[in-house]
């Protein structure tokens, strides 16, 4: 399987959005796990926005696959921003 096998970015879109309801609810001390997950998130952003453009600029556009990718990425920003909005100690970003 690999990241580009559409049950697998469904999967990845489920654990976001499961991480995203832990984040909420655990506040700033999820900063330990998001810090060990930051990077798998940003290079996964990175893919599926780099995959999304080569589909498009080569006019292969499978709408549910490239919606699927977008979602990946809009909840990978939504859980980066539940935590910013849930942290108080804004040192932690320096």
């Amino acid at each position: 399987m690999s990241l580009m096998d559409p049950q697998v970015i469904r999967g990845v879109d489920h654990i976001i959005k499961i991480n995203q309801r832990v984040a909420q609810s655990v506040g700033q001390q999820y900063i330990s796990y998001l810090g060990t997950i930051f990077n798998d998130l940003i290079q996964v952003y990175k893919l599926y926005s780099q995959n999304i453009s080569n589909m498009i600029r080569n006019g292969q556009s499978q709408d549910s696959f490239i919606k699927t990718m977008k979602a990946v990425r809009r909840d990978i920003l939504k859980l980066i921003q539940t935590y910013i909005e849930k942290e108080t100690n804004f040192e932690v970003f320096n």
